[in-house]
């Protein structure tokens, strides 16, 4: 039985080819939206305090004053927060908690009212303040991931 040679030449263009493509991508990166985090400093700290007010009237009677829930509400500090929301966006935070909050009434804060409870959430888990308030725009929110760690 006659062996084929191997092509070397064939297998050099896959590769090379292959290389090309893959630092074109990496190079075309006009027009992706720039990815930010809560670590950057995504609220300001007067939008937490009007969300702390807001939570202590529309969230703390399941969640509790100290965000560690009641049993049934589940902890929204510490790791529980962490757990639940790393590597998510504000935007599926916001869009999970305005379909589904306050119990019994949900949607019925303004979008900004849910907004400020969000900063005020991030706030009480160590994220940094910044010098610009959280949109209530949910496209802009879904391009804000949040961190494991602050």
């Amino acid at each position: 039985m006659a062996r084929r040679p191997r092509s070397y030449a064939g297998v050099l263009v896959i590769g090379i080819t292959a290389a090309a493509l893959v630092l074109a991508a990496i190079g075309n990166t006009e027009g992706l939206a720039q990815e930010r985090t809560t670590s950057a400093g995504v609220f300001t700290e007067d939008q937490a305090t009007r969300g702390e007010a807001a939570y202590l009237r529309d969230c703390a009677a399941c969640h509790l004053e100290d965000m560690l829930g009641d049993g049934i509400a589940p902890p929204l500090v510490g790791v529980p927060f962490s757990f639940r929301w790393s590597d998510l966006s504000v935007g599926d935070m916001y869009a999970a908690i305005r379909t589904t909050m306050p119990q019994g009434a949900p949607a019925s804060l303004s979008p900004m009212g849910y907004v400020d409870i969000i900063a005020y959430l991030l706030q009480a888990n160590d994220y940094p303040t910044g010098d610009t308030e959280l949109p209530p725009d949910e496209d802009e929110l879904q391009q804000i991931i949040v961190d494991e760690s602050p």
